[in-house]
């Protein structure tokens, strides 16, 4: 996946109604959506690291703790950003909420609303 600036980028997981909502009204905002609906696509790790690192997270903060495979696996933990990369990814519904990327800033849209603090 290649990353544009000029596109809005949302990472997002389909099977969840807020991130479903986010994305409705992501494209309101823009035409031109990159969707990364981490169901179906594979993420790049450097897109991930991008989202992640400008968010300024530790990547266990973008992670539902109240998740069953969190609570087993991953509390009491730190995993470091590849760590959490390859949890995500085997386990989408790991994503708490969608990240939102366009022309250079990032957004973890906690509510669907917040995907417009992006503009």
């Amino acid at each position: 996946m290649h990353y544009e600036k000029s596109e809005l980028t949302i990472i997002y997981n389909s099977k969840k109604s807020i991130d479903k909502k986010t994305l409705a009204i992501a494209q309101a905002i823009s035409s031109n959506i990159n969707r990364q609906d981490i169901n179906e696509v594979r993420l790049s790790n450097t897109l991930f690291r991008l989202a992640v690192g400008k968010l300024n997270l530790k990547a266990k903060d973008i992670m539902d703790k109240s998740n069953p495979y969190y609570q087993e696996n991953i509390k009491g933990r730190d995993p470091d950003i590849d760590s959490a990369y390859y949890m995500i990814m085997n386990n989408p519904a790991l994503l708490k909420n969608p990240i939102a990327l366009y022309k250079g800033k990032v957004v973890f849209c906690s509510t669907p609303s917040d995907v417009l603090k992006i503009c």
